[in-house]
């Protein structure tokens, strides 16, 4: 059975959109500004998410599937806030020691304190 999606966008510039999507398909689609925008259950194939400011991410929601992932291109701010937001939980310290070093203690510093002073 094919899935049904809600609204279908493909090779579309919407860095810019002030819209929320659940269930869509957003197939090899620009993002920029994510701030307080969600993605829920949508397929995201071939998308990027290019934003390199912090503010620009705040209250932005991700439903954590393989829809959400595969083959997508993240900017580095984004690749490096998703290990840190592992490396600030508890347990597993060898790993989260590792993630720290795979984003450098300098780079991990400032952006959490870039996520700090924007909460």
């Amino acid at each position: 059975m094919l899935r049904k999606f809600s609204e279908t966008h493909i090779d579309k510039d919407l860095t810019e959109t002030a819209t929320d999507f659940e269930n869509a398909l957003l197939f090899n689609c620009k993002f920029r500004d994510l701030r307080g925008k969600s993605f829920i259950n949508c397929d995201l194939n071939h998308s990027e998410f290019l934003t390199d400011r912090v503010e620009d991410l705040l209250n932005f929601s991700l439903t954590l599937n393989c829809h959400s992932f595969r083959n997508v291109v993240l900017s580095e701010t984004i690749f490096d806030l998703l290990l840190l937001l592992l490396f600030i939980t508890k347990g597993n310290d060898s790993k989260r020691k590792k993630l720290l070093s795979v984003v450098g203690a300098d780079r991990a510093r400032k952006l959490l304190r870039q996520l700090e002073d924007l909460e």
